[in-house]
């Protein structure tokens, strides 16, 4: 059976008016349902937002630490510099870091490895 068929048959059984109103309300459950689903949405893009933050500090601290510590022993492993480059690389490219780290980077590139 038809869309339109249909829609004539409940138009006939309940009047224009009565038609009219529940057409109304599937209309106002409908927004309300989308309010509450951009709602969540923007409660959601609010968390990843957080949670992306903190990620950003977290390695930031880390890489940091690390850079610190291997300019203080004077000296770096070949495993420990590649793994330190590549969370300077999620840090710097992935999640937007504003290159304070690139120059810890250059010292600890310059480091003899062991």
């Amino acid at each position: 059976m038809s869309d339109t068929v249909l829609v004539a048959i409940v138009g006939g059984l309940l009047g224009g008016s009565a038609v009219a109103a529940l057409i109304n309300q599937i209309g106002d459950y409908l927004k309300t349902r989308l309010k509450h689903k951009h709602k969540a949405e923007e409660t959601e893009d609010e968390n990843i937002t957080a949670f992306r933050t903190a990620l950003k500090w977290v390695l930031y601290d880390r890489i940091r630490y690390l850079g610190q510590a291997y300019i203080h022993d004077g000296k770096v492993d070949f495993d420990d510099r590649r793994i330190l480059h590549e969370m300077h690389q999620c840090y710097h490219n992935g999640l937007g870091g504003n290159g304070d780290l690139d120059s810890l980077m250059n010292e600890v590139n310059k480091l003899p490895l062991k």
